[in-house]
């Protein structure tokens, strides 16, 4: 009769985590064809009610351009060029591995 052992593995928990974590999204995935303004007009409003709501920590999900012409993004470089020129946003850079990585953006916002 074989023995089942189980295995007594602990996940690492960093406590610091929840310091991290984004608050909010905004996934820019099924929206349909975005112009330029469109886009601006959705991080604006976005970056808006995040502030409304005392939020600091933001996530962009833009997608890694895969499905772009030429394979290239287009969101994600328009998305952080135009957070960097927001008063509101102190620091823009891409997400973690576990929350999108080179997909998406991570905001820190201060007002």
């Amino acid at each position: 009769m074989k023995k089942k052992y189980k295995r007594n593995q602990k996940q690492k928990i960093n406590k610091f985590d929840n310091l991290s974590k984004p608050q909010a999204e905004l996934d820019f995935h099924n929206r349909g064809v975005l112009y330029p303004e469109d886009i601006k007009e959705l991080v604006d409003v976005f970056i808006q009610k995040s502030i409304d709501k005392n939020l600091t920590k933001i996530l962009f999900i833009t997608g890694k351009g895969l499905h772009s012409k030429k394979g290239m993004p287009v969101i994600k470089p328009l998305v952080k060029k135009y957070l960097q020129t927001k008063p509101e946003v102190k620091r823009v850079y891409e997400g973690r591995f576990d929350r999108g990585g080179s997909g998406t953006l991570e905001v820190t916002l201060e007002y």
